[in-house]
């Protein structure tokens, strides 16, 4: 084929497209089909459901529910715990009496609880790690998150305390900030188990 035949093809097929007709109206029936299956009464599809991946447990609603008892299980388990502390007799060694409500107050005191601490926070963070693959991963990077804070106002608080031992103020606040991390790491290794 020359380039001549193919322009002469192309001039034929346009003046055929131009002789076709612009519109073809649907066959009578074909458009009474249509309109009654549009005007339908809409009914519910059984194929329908929820997808597979996500099962009852897995629904806003029931997630909160769950929160919600966990929150308050683990309050009900402090306020007993609490109160169990509270009712043991005097003759408990000194370590068991500065863990009271108030904490310790004095370094010393401290010092003999911080070590109680301090083992705590290992076995927990133990038994965090080897828990760890069933968080996610947005909730381990938020335990880091919490985790450095507090890690950082511990460190404040003792340089504090190193520079001024007898402040029951600065005392009161590392106690805390223990308490914080325990606290943060039991509810996360729980979450863990659940």
């Amino acid at each position: 084929m020359t380039e001549f035949s193919g322009d002469q093809m192309l001039r034929d097929l346009q003046t055929r497209a131009r002789a076709l007709p612009r519109e073809i109206a649907p066959p009578d029936d074909a458009w009474n089909a249509i309109k009654a299956e549009i005007e339908k009464p809409a009914r519910p599809s059984a194929s329908v459901s929820l997808p597979r991946a996500q099962r009852f447990w897995q629904r806003p609603a029931f997630l909160a529910a769950a929160a919600l008892l966990l929150v308050s299980a683990s309050s009900l388990v402090t306020i007993a715990f609490i109160n169990g502390r509270a009712r043991q007799p005097a003759s408990m060694g000194a370590a068991e009496s500065t863990r009271s409500e108030s904490g310790p107050s004095t370094f010393a005191e401290f010092a003999s609880v911080e070590n109680d601490y301090i083992s705590s926070v290992n076995q927990l963070s133990a038994v965090l790690e080897s828990e760890r693959t069933t968080l996610s991963p947005e909730t381990v990077a938020k335990l880091k998150k919490s985790l450095g804070v507090i890690d950082a106002a511990i460190l404040e608080a003792r340089r504090a305390l190193a520079a001024d031992p007898a402040n029951k103020a600065i005392i009161e606040m590392l106690n805390a900030s223990y308490n914080q991390k325990l606290d943060l790491l039991k509810r996360t290794t729980d979450m863990g188990r659940t």
